[in-house]
């Protein structure tokens, strides 16, 4: 005898199919009448055929689904889902006997989970044999379990996974309330789904559950039943089993990997011994198909937060920098306490007459051209393993030297402002005479704290020290077209590129003045340099 009934909606189709052919549709002459829209009149049909059953579409207007897969006529076997509208069935293919209640007055059961994981042969290097060996198998709990896993795979929101879970094991244990509690952030048990028999799901989900079999099944890592509470000695000081009067319960870690992420507890007010060793062994493999699906979208969502997080990233810093940041997400490190003292090169590099720019153009011109103004130096800032740290206005400041060190920074710090002042020429030719600019650069070298600083709604990494103003006041005191360092910088870089020491300056800001130097790139616009100087060998 074959049998199919809905579980989404649950208890809305529950029919024997004591008939060679059996029709699904609107009108009510069907068989089986379901009022949706969604169904055609004569939607389709289940035939037996010698001992097998088919299901065949009758030509509706939007199809029959067997586990996911559209079909016109396709044999279907014990436990295959069928999809008709908005309506989940199972077909199955014989009446399974029910499992007695163990006899004999027996108080607790404890198994651990790892035993029941072996006993149901659930590891993942067995699993891919589970669909095969699953309609051989007699017991009808292993039918709602292969169902299960089915469904589970079917859905892709967490609550609708919860909800599901639930629903199907109300169809098959003695249970009168359950509820699937989760793990927060800071540990504690929270109440995710809910549902009392006759009820259904329970949306304010205030039930009152007993925390002390709970946090149990969570310490000892274990699946649990009592089988009378009330007289339970392990429990006698959960106040809630005597509040609520709980006789029997059955609580099961979910548990993925060695992690406990909560539990799915199940009690019953009136009746004892309503729960037996294999409701235990079926309660425990539902929650590892739950820890999956957990898993699953826990690793969904920390892909969309790494892909938003590279993007962010991938403006400022080079692929490098990205990859070390990303790196400190994965570990769960904090990040603002990622904070050390370092020595760095600083780049400043600034547009001339920037107001008079903007007076002379239209804003949305000017917008564009400082787009692609700033991708082209940042593009060099990276290609010199740089960082840029932020844009100010229509300044830039970069960073060599952190996160990472490549041993040569204040090189690399000039050699890519030399090849931003080339890039330069090559943007001016390609703009109108009063759209075209000039740019200034300030380099400086020193000691400075680099690390993560923000809010909790947004952080970033930059460097924070003297060296970092004075780069910018050499900036600001640069020629256009030209590249001022300071001593620190110049003591680095000497002999390394031609350079000409300007003098002892003061800058605005500080007590004491700096020796500055000035680096020969070859391409200023300064007509005293341009007539003495040559461009450097930038390999030597």
């Amino acid at each position: 005898m074959a049998r199919i009934y809905s579980i989404k909606p649950p208890n809305i189709v529950d029919l024997e199919l004591n008939k060679e052919i059996v029709r699904i549709g609107r009108l009510p002459d069907n068989d089986i009448v379901i009022n949706d829209a969604l169904i055609s009149r004569r939607h389709c049909e289940l035939r037996q055929e010698g001992e097998r059953w088919k299901i065949c579409d009758l030509g509706s207007l939007n199809g029959v689904f067997v586990n996911n897969l559209k079909v016109q006529e396709e044999f279907i076997a014990s436990g295959d889902i069928i999809l008709v509208g908005n309506v989940q069935f199972i077909f199955e293919e014989k009446a399974q006997a029910q499992v007695g209640a163990k006899t004999g007055f027996e108080r607790e059961l404890v198994k651990p989970v790892k035993e029941l994981e072996e006993e149901l042969i659930l590891n993942r290097e067995v699993r891919s044999d589970y669909e095969n060996a699953i309609r051989d198998r007699e017991s009808r709990y292993f039918y709602i379990l292969y169902q299960i896993a089915r469904a589970l795979n079917s859905t892709n929101r967490l609550e609708e996974l919860l909800d599901l879970s639930l629903e199907l094991v109300f169809q098959v244990i003695n249970a009168e309330r359950g509820v699937i509690l989760l793990k927060d952030n800071d540990e504690r048990l929270k109440l995710c789904s809910a549902r009392v028999k006759d009820r259904g799901k329970v949306e304010d989900l205030e039930i009152p559950v007993s925390r002390t079999i709970a946090e149990r099944a969570i310490k000892e890592r274990a699946g649990i039943i009592t089988s009378d509470a009330q007289y339970d000695p392990r429990f006698k000081s959960g106040a809630s089993i005597v509040a609520y009067n709980i006789r029997s319960a059955l609580c099961v870690p979910i548990w993925e990997r060695e992690e406990i992420q909560g539990v799915i507890y199940l009690d019953n007010l009136m009746q004892s011994y309503a729960f037996n060793e294999d409701d235990l062994k079926l309660l425990t493999a539902i929650a590892n198909q739950v820890a999956l699906a957990i898993r699953q979208e826990e690793l969904q969502e920390r892909m969309r937060e790494e892909a938003i997080f590279r993007a962010n990233l991938s403006r400022f810093h080079s692929p490098a920098v990205v990859n070390q940041m990303i790196e400190h997400l994965k570990q769960k490190k904090n990040l603002r306490e990622q904070v050390s003292s370092r020595e760095v090169t600083v780049l400043f590099c600034d547009i001339c007459g920037f107001t008079g720019l903007s007076e002379r153009i239209g804003p949305e011109t000017l917008a564009q051209i400082l787009n692609d103004y700033f991708n082209v130096m940042s593009q060099i800032i990276f290609e010199h393993k740089g960082t840029v740290d932020k844009f100010i206005g229509d300044a830039l400041m970069a960073i060599f030297g952190a996160p990472i060190s490549y041993g040569n920074d204040p090189e690399l710090a000039v050699r890519a402002s030399i090849a931003m002042l080339e890039k330069m020429e090559e943007l001016r030719s390609g703009l109108e005479e009063s759209q075209r600019f000039q740019v200034r650069i300030g380099i400086n070298t020193g000691t400075v704290v680099a690390g993560y600083f923000g809010s909790d709604q947004r952080i970033e990494y930059t460097v924070l020290g003297d060296a970092v103003n004075v780069a910018s006041r050499l900036q600001a005191m640069a020629p256009p077209g030209s590249i001022w360092i300071g001593e620190n910088t110049y003591q680095k870089i000497k002999g390394l590129f031609r350079v000409k020491e300007l003098d002892t300056l003061p800058l605005r800001g500080k007590k004491q003045k700096i020796r500055i130097y000035r680096v020969i790139s070859g391409k200023g616009t300064d007509p005293e340099l341009n007539q003495h100087l040559v461009p450097p060998d930038l390999d030597q």
